[in-house]
């Protein structure tokens, strides 16, 4: 078996988190331009016969933060509490808090044409959007000033709270911990067809994914060998191109599976790249970006939409699957950039409050 370099697996993990940032727009920009699936093929990164790339991406999202901090903390001691948390703390909601002032600008806009500022009810709502939590429980109706984010912010904020918890019962017993974690996670699929979609941002879905993460982290030095590489790129393959029989094999399910191999197939074929190479340099600029992508990926291409169809005079099932494709260039181009000014603003106001705090 080849060793891989520290170096070469960090570098891994950055292409995971590329490639699910990639797989989060692709999806949402799909959906919102209403394709078919697997044709046109600008549509086959939105949603295949047996599951939809945006719970790919979730799934890799959420095992890879899992093995990072698995990395970073595997003993199942995270030191302070209120340390650790401060951490989380500064990654998650600097950006995050920067986009939602929007909702400010909203509010006073609704004062001036209404004569209230509470245009989604009563304003304690809004400790829900300090908190990261709006836009997941804007997922299962609950009307609030949710604006930028998905339900991924408080997915994330959800897990990282349990983190201490996790990793010091799957230290103390991980055959247990990740049991209990399977059967809740399977008796999800009783539930009526109706709630299939919001599997996947169901606790129990979202602690096994990322306890996933820890599972991957210890046996990553065995996952290193170029047949599991190309057998996993071959399962996920098949998995894009052939559906599988109905019944209990449904998008979450399979969605988790493609998200896992993909995983596998990346850890493996990165291993051609290093920091000099051009795949490096790009996968270098790219992974800091990802999570600011994820705040403002649908609100761009929401905004993007409405730009889009009022230049070209024409609504958006008229356009062609190659007009789709250069619509999606562009949006993803913007993105990126409104990601990168993001990020700079958030660093430099997260610099500035430290030093005020600490001075």
């Amino acid at each position: 078996m080849e060793k891989v370099s520290k170096q070469s697996r960090i570098l891994a993990f950055d292409v995971v988190r590329v490639l699910a940032m990639f797989w989060v727009v692709t999806y949402h920009f799909g959906c919102e331009y209403s394709l078919q699936p697997m044709s046109p093929i600008a549509n086959f990164f939105c949603i295949t016969p047996n599951f939809d790339f945006g719970n790919v991406a979730v799934t890799l999202f959420l095992v890879l933060s899992g093995a990072l901090l698995y990395r970073k903390y595997g003993n199942g001691n995270v030191g302070r509490l209120s340390t650790f948390y401060i951490k989380r703390a500064r990654t998650i909601y600097p950006p995050f808090w920067i986009v939602n002032l929007y909702i400010v600008l909203a509010m006073a806009r609704h004062w001036m044409a209404e004569g209230s500022p509470f245009f989604a009810g009563n304003p304690l709502k809004l400790l829900l959007t300090v908190a990261g939590f709006d836009g997941y429980v804007n997922l299962f109706g609950f009307e609030n000033y949710y604006f930028c984010g998905e339900w991924f912010v408080g997915a994330i904020v959800l897990l990282y709270l349990l983190f201490p918890l996790l990793s010091w019962a799957y230290t103390k017993n991980k055959v247990a911990l990740l049991a209990i974690l399977v059967v809740c996670y399977g008796m999800q699929f009783v539930w009526p067809d109706s709630l299939e979609w919001k599997i996947s941002a169901f606790p129990a879905t979202l602690i096994l994914k990322f306890v996933l993460g820890f599972v991957l982290m210890n046996l990553l030095p065995k996952l290193q060998h170029r047949w599991i590489g190309w057998a996993s790129l071959a399962v996920f393959l098949l998995l894009c191109l052939v559906k599988t029989p109905a019944g209990i094999f449904r998008n979450d399910l399979l969605g988790t599976i493609a998200g896992i191999v993909a995983f596998f197939a990346v850890i493996n074929f990165a291993r051609k790249w290093d920091g000099s190479t051009l795949v490096g340099k790009v996968v270098a600029k790219l992974a800091p970006l990802t999570y600011c992508v994820f705040l403002l990926q649908h609100v761009c291409i929401n905004w993007l939409q409405i730009a889009f169809v009022k230049a070209l005079g024409k609504p958006v099932v008229e356009l062609s699957p190659a007009m789709c494709l250069g619509l999606l260039a562009v949006t993803f181009a913007v993105i990126l950039v409104a990601a990168y000014v993001l990020k700079f603003v958030s660093d430099r106001a997260l610099r500035f409050a430290e030093g005020k705090f600490l001075s």
